[in-house]
This record gives structure tokens, sequence and C-alpha cells, in this order.
């Protein structure tokens, strides 16, 4: 085995398609690959997220910080990945887009699955995926307990049962304790996925204008709707 055999680079390689004509691959490919890799770093999120959510039910709390930290990094790259795909102009990118068909980001079943396993799960957008393959995919990703119910649950269990859960929360942040630092990663992947939501919205918006998705959404005006609507509200809250 070597380093080609092992990544089964030629498969990998050969998995940018390129739809429309030869004169714009350069910049289609530059899409496809950005958007893979997006896909890939998805995958390792779902991966981190669920041994996560197993340390936080067995009380691991020091272990669960670790995994956090990872998932933090990863959501910092694909943050930063945002920088490569703007540099994608919107004549560059108009001159492909008719090729996407009905493809769309918005579609990422890795993604919804992610969003579920945080505990922002939205129903009506896991029931868009009529393929049974997809369905079967969402069903390994996404667990009965989000991530903020683990935390929640551990957090009770520890809290003072005469205090309410707002005033549990905002005990475990101002005390130096491991509890805090995990609350704080979650503040940290909260901040970094509402900035993902921001900077994808300026993206759009800077190579589509106001016009449609290719999925049929409302382009930037969906994406904006969804700006500043925080993951773990109620960690938010206890803040305030």
């Amino acid at each position: 085995m070597n380093y080609s055999s092992y990544l089964q680079l030629n498969q990998l390689l050969a998995l940018q398609q390129p739809a429309s004509p030869c004169s714009e691959h350069r910049n289609e490919n530059l899409f496809i690959i950005t958007h893979q890799t997006y896909e890939l770093w998805f995958k390792q999120l779902i991966d981190e997220i669920h041994q996560a959510i197993d340390l936080i039910g067995a009380g691991e709390i020091p272990a669960a910080i670790e995994v956090m930290i990872r998932v933090n990094a990863i959501t910092q790259t694909v943050v930063n990945q945002i920088t490569v795909i703007c540099t994608l102009k919107f004549h560059e990118f108009q001159r492909f887009r008719g090729y996407l068909g009905t493809a769309s980001g918005f579609q990422s079943y890795q993604f919804a699955g992610i969003e579920a396993l945080l505990g922002k799960a939205n129903s009506k957008k896991l029931q868009q995926y009529l393929d049974d393959d997809i369905q079967q995919s969402l069903a390994v990703i996404v667990r009965p307990i989000s991530l903020w119910e683990a935390v929640r649950a551990q957090l009770m269990q520890m809290g003072d049962p005469a205090q309410s859960e707002k005033e549990v929360i905002k005990g475990m942040l101002e005390r130096p304790s491991c509890e805090s630092l995990l609350l704080n990663q979650l503040l940290d992947l909260d901040s970094l996925l509402q900035e993902w939501r921001y900077r994808h919205v300026k993206l759009v918006e800077r190579t589509i204008g106001r016009r449609k998705g290719t999925g049929g959404s409302a382009g930037s005006d969906y994406l904006k709707s969804t700006l500043f609507n925080p993951v773990f509200d109620e960690l938010w809250d206890a803040i305030n």
C-alpha cells in the first residue's frame, strides 16, 4: 500500500465531473471541489458529534470537551473555506449555473442531519428527502438525543433541583468548571455556525444577486431569514 492507494486518489480525483462546456471547467471544478470538501467535513463532524453525545451521556465531560475542541476547529475550517469560493465572480458563476439543474446546497442531507444532531431539528426539512437511501442515511446520522439534550440532562442532574433550568445553566457558566468549559465550547460552535450563515448569505448575494436558488428556494432572501437564529437558544437565554 502507498499514499495513492491508501487515499484512493484515482477514485477521489475522478469525482469531479463538470456539466458545463470545457471552457467553464476551471470555475465549475472549483465549485464542485468546494462543496465536496464541505460534505467530507460534514461527515467528520457527524462522527465527532456522535462521540461527544456518547461521552456527555456517560458523564465524561473532560473527554467531551476535547471532542468539542475538534468540532469547533473543523467548523472554523468550514467557515474559512468560504473565502475560496468567494474568488468566483458573478459572471463566472452565471456561465455554468444553468448546468446545475435543480441541485442546491439546501439539499445537503448531512448538514440537515448536523442541525438535528445539535438540537435544531427541522422536521419539514428532514422530510423533503424522498430518496429511501437518503432517509436511511439520516436515520443513522440523527440520534434520539441531541447534543444539547445530552448536555442539558447532564447539567440538570448535577444542579440544584430547586433551581430552574435557566438558573442551573447560568450558575454553571459563572463557576470555573469542566461544565463551564463545555458550555463555552457550545457557544463558540453556535457563533461559528452563525458566522457561516452570514458569510453564506453574502456569497449568494455576490454570485446570484436576488435571483431564486437553483433548488427553488428564495435564494438570499431565504438565507437571510436564517440569520441570528442560534442553535442553543436556552444557552444564550441563560446569559441574558
